[in-house]
């Protein structure tokens, strides 16, 4: 676990999602977090280039709240960093009565902020939307380590990839497929 650690674009970090299991991360511009789909029992990232394997998910994290789940800074001696494009759509939570919750398609704004985001799509439908809510995420802060590493560790023993979170705003949503 990390003592201490300040926000650094580009920063590569392994977490330890068990004893014997870590993945990789890096820091990108505005609090967004890049977990890639590339994991290792030993903590080392030796020879790893992030510009091949998918991200598995880019979400906004609060760095003080989630530091525990760090195991180790990467060097850039021995992994190269993502330098692909970030992800700029997310879903935008929308919360309302019971009944009344769900999420609009965004695409962030230049500095990577929902505040100014362009709405591409108004109201999505688990009916008529399925494949944006699976396949975007939410644009919301993530300051719960528990559920980055719940999110990975189910992720490694089902192979779907999917945030629980979206189910409060689409009740009943049908989860990915294999």
């Amino acid at each position: 676990m990390l003592k201490s650690l300040k926000w650094q674009e580009g920063l590569i970090l392994s977490i330890k999602v068990t004893e014997d299991l870590y993945a990789i991360s890096q820091m990108r511009d505005n609090h967004l977090l890049e977990v890639f789909d590339i994991f290792v029992n030993d903590d080392d990232w030796g020879g790893v280039d992030l510009n091949k394997p998918n991200v598995l998910f880019t979400i906004f994290v609060s760095i003080k709240n989630i530091k525990k789940i760090f195991s180790s800074l990467v060097s850039r001696e021995f992994a190269v960093p993502n330098e692909r494009p970030v992800e700029k759509r997310m879903l935008s939570a929308i919360f309302g009565t019971p009944g009344k919750t769900g999420a609009k398609l965004i695409e962030l704004s230049e500095d990577y902020s929902n505040i100014g985001a362009q709405v591409i799509k108004e109201a999505l439908s688990p009916d008529d939307d399925l494949k944006l809510i699976h396949r975007y995420e939410l644009c919301g802060m993530v300051g719960d380590p528990e559920k980055i590493i719940l999110r990975i560790k189910n992720y490694r023993e089902t192979g779907i990839n999917w945030d629980p979170s979206k189910e409060f705003l689409f009740p009943g949503i049908q989860r990915p497929q294999r």
